[in-house]
């Protein structure tokens, strides 16, 4: 089985349940309010899902050979980067804004407070995904018909 299949594989089998969750809840709404947990509940699901997935990709990879043929680089790569880019610049400023409101006492802080974290943590995870993918991007790739001898 191909790394990517597993990949696709285990997002799909992590979302699915969180998936069947939130429409259970969706459709009782009608009769019941939303839980104040609810929430808080789903964005922990989210992160720990893009964390387990992020570990279990490095150790699918890490086993394989890289591929001989250099790919040409897409532009839909940089779009996701570029997208990536702007979502970090805009829950910045939301972060911001937020404390701002916070302090400045607009916001209810037991509520503001948690949001806050979570947005903090989404900021630093997708950050450190566009810097390793940017100092990827920096690394001299060598072809497949390069071979380095080692000289004495």
């Amino acid at each position: 089985m191909k790394p990517k299949t597993k990949i696709l594989a285990l997002i799909f089998g992590l979302v699915l349940p969180y998936i069947a969750l939130v429409m259970y809840f969706a459709l009782r709404i009608q009769e019941h309010p939303l839980p104040t947990w609810f929430p808080y509940f789903g964005l922990s699901y989210i992160l720990a899902t893009m964390i387990v997935v992020m570990v279990f990709s490095r150790k699918v990879y890490r086993g394989t050979q890289p591929e001989g043929v250099e790919k040409p680089r897409s532009v839909w790569l940089w779009l996701g980067r570029a997208w990536m880019s702007y979502l970090v610049a805009v829950w910045s400023g939301g972060f911001l804004w937020g404390a701002y409101l916070t302090f400045k006492g607009s916001l209810e802080w037991q509520r503001s407070v948690p949001a806050g974290a979570f947005l903090l943590v989404f900021i630093a995870l997708f950050s450190w995904a566009l810097y390793k993918d940017f100092k990827r991007l920096r690394k001299p790739t060598r072809s497949a018909g390069d071979k380095t001898t080692n000289k004495s």
